[in-house]
């Protein structure tokens, strides 16, 4: 081998065996001067302490980072849980990047953010905090100035099994959860906000939430300050998990605001909503407004426009929880005015046409408590109703009611009465699957009936007792010698300016509904 190529060869391999101790030799300088430099930028920007389990540092090729057990333990409030916690992580970026306070990348496994209660009552505030949720729109406060922060900056975080828990205010509250399969932050920074991506389920009903927008700057001083704002979209979550309900939701929308106070707006449908008692598949639309109140976790709904098969109603309310109660309850005030009394009838009755049309309005207080009951069992209505133009689909109960208008106005035999409109109104309540009505008014011309009673959605059944008043005498209502033979007992049956005042019973099904006088019956509230 010639002397030169021999000298050379010497001289790259003493090189090498340099640079490889030089590289050991100073490895462990290096790792805690890297793990140092991570823990005060993420000390400093959060104003909390870090802890790790076990956390290893490779130079080389790239600076790595792996650990596991990570807690960011908050100073303020004290005895708060964790702010974060991961099962493990590890980050990836070079020693120029680290020097100028820059990761590349940073995946998660296990991470959980919770957001402790306000605590800033307690706290010796900095410039910028404020006591109450600001403005989306209000400028970012100080402690999120590129002037006043030298935070760590990260080019992308990728976390999976991830959970975010707002603690609320209330000890006996819920907090609000998201749990979150899989979310992406790029250009997170002290200083601006963060652009992400997240994969959500939502647990009830089972559903996926795919969202993307805005997220931060963080508020180390004021967590639950810290903006929030994109759009979503929830894809077939089955409705069957409310025990009683069926089809799939689907849901598109924005939101926006802070942790405390988040703003959503949206548009959700079932294309195939329907009811155990009825089974007839129905379209369901609906558009709305809430706030998510992330200081105790309930929803308010402001608006809610929606529209069932051709009818329209809306609805304001609330999903919240009572102090020390488990679960939320869903409480709504719902209106509607003209929609199509067919439309409602379908959703709970099982017959294959509605027995009856016309035009229904009608107010109501809804409350549907938490737990795995039937919704039937558990729904609870309060309100009143009114039926314009009423119409009953069955031949022998229209003819039924045509029959009773003759006798009402004095004509019998007079055929050219035929396919009346009926009116109806009442107070009525919803209790354990029956509707109980207390004062029920059904009017035809020449006749008028006052009812009170129940109805069971399950079963069908009417039970019902009242008084039927006519404009014409009890002689009136019939023709021939049996008409001369009932003017002696026309004076026992009018009364209160009626012609005819008779008590009576309807009882059967809604589709085949049996009428009968109630001549011994005990006088009921509509009778006095």
């Amino acid at each position: 081998m010639p002397r030169r190529r021999l000298y050379r060869l010497v001289a790259v391999t003493l090189l090498a065996f340099a640079t490889i101790a030089g590289y050991f030799l100073v490895r462990p300088g290096l790792s805690r001067w890297v793990k140092h430099q991570l823990a005060e930028h993420i000390e400093r920007h959060f104003d909390g302490k870090v802890e790790v389990e076990t956390l290893d540092v490779s130079l080389f090729p790239t600076v790595r980072v792996d650990g596991t057990g990570l807690r960011l333990v908050l100073r303020q409030p004290t005895g708060a849980p964790p702010l974060i916690t991961a099962k493990a992580f590890y980050a990836e970026t070079s020693v120029m990047r680290l020097w100028r306070g820059n990761v590349k990348d940073l995946t998660v496994t296990g991470l959980v953010v919770t957001v402790p209660p306000d605590g800033l009552k307690n706290v010796k505030r900095k410039k910028g905090d404020v006591p109450q949720a600001a403005d989306a729109a209000a400028p970012a406060p100080a402690d999120s100035d590129p002037k006043n922060s030298d935070g760590i900056t990260i080019d992308r975080i990728t976390a999976a099994d991830a959970r975010l828990e707002i603690t609320p205010d209330d000890p006996d509250g819920e907090p609000l959860v998201f749990d979150i399969d899989y979310v992406q932050l790029k250009d997170f920074s002290p200083s601006r906000p963060a652009s992400y991506e997240a994969h959500l389920t939502n647990p009830r009903p089972k559903g996926e939430i795919v969202s993307a927008g805005k997220f931060g700057p963080w508020r180390a001083h004021a967590p639950r300050l810290t903006q929030l704002g994109g759009d979503y979209s929830l894809t077939k979550a089955d409705m069957s998990v409310f025990k009683g309900l069926g089809g799939f939701l689907y849901s598109t929308g924005t939101f926006e605001g802070q942790l405390d106070s988040i703003r959503v707006r949206g548009d959700a449908s079932i294309p195939d909503f329907q009811v155990e008692t009825g089974r007839h598949p129905m379209p369901l639309e609906t558009s709305f407004e809430a706030r998510v109140d992330g200081t105790n976790g309930n929803t308010y709904l402001e608006r809610v426009s929606a529209k069932l098969g051709t009818s329209s109603l809306t609805a304001k309310g609330e999903v919240a929880g009572k102090k020390g109660g488990p679960g939320k309850t869903i409480r709504l005030d719902v209106e509607s005015n003209d929609s199509h009394l067919e439309d409602f009838i379908k959703l709970v009755v099982s017959a294959k046409q509605a027995p009856m049309h016309g035009l229904l309005a009608f107010r109501a207080r809804m409350e549907l408590p938490p737990g795995d009951a039937s919704v039937l069992d558990s729904l609870r209505l309060a309100g009143t109703f009114s039926i314009r133009k009423g119409r009953f689909t069955s031949d022998l109960v229209q003819d039924k009611v045509d029959e009773l208008s003759r006798k009402g106005q004095g004509q019998p035999t007079n055929l050219g009465i035929d396919n009346v409109v009926s009116g109806f109104s009442g107070r009525y309540t919803l209790r354990d699957g029956q509707l109980n009505i207390a004062r029920l008014q059904f009017g035809v011309q020449g006749a008028d009936v006052v009812l009170e009673g129940s109805y069971g959605l399950r079963g069908e059944r009417l039970d019902f007792t009242g008084e039927l008043k006519l404009d014409a005498t009890v002689s009136q209502t019939t023709t021939g010698f049996k008409s001369v033979l009932l003017l002696a007992v026309d004076p026992f049956f009018r009364k209160r300016g009626a012609g005819t005042v008779l008590p009576i019973k309807i009882s059967g099904s809604v589709g085949q509904p049996e009428f009968k006088l109630n001549l011994f019956a005990k006088k009921t509230k509509t009778q006095n």
